[in-house]
């Protein structure tokens, strides 16, 4: 697959998030519940996966996540 269209496809919109953007997600039950803030890789399946501090958490759903910085190219801790 040529890299410039896997880009593309990474840089895509899911449920008006891309990857790369810093999201929190407040889930309030189920198996992840808790607080959680970080770096977002989304999946055309609307469960995302957040990573923070290189610990990754997968399968959040969209619904609880509110975006804190648009992806902009720029490296935020």
């Amino acid at each position: 697959m040529d890299s410039n269209v896997l880009a593309q496809k990474k840089a895509s919109r899911v449920q008006g998030f891309r990857t790369g953007d810093i999201v929190t997600a407040i889930v309030p039950k189920g198996k992840k519940i808790g607080y959680y803030k970080g770096r977002v890789a989304v999946r055309a399946t609307g469960f995302f996966n957040i990573t923070n501090n290189k610990i990754t958490t997968q399968g959040i759903s969209h619904k609880h996540c509110q975006i804190i910085h648009g992806r902009d190219g720029y490296n935020y801790n």
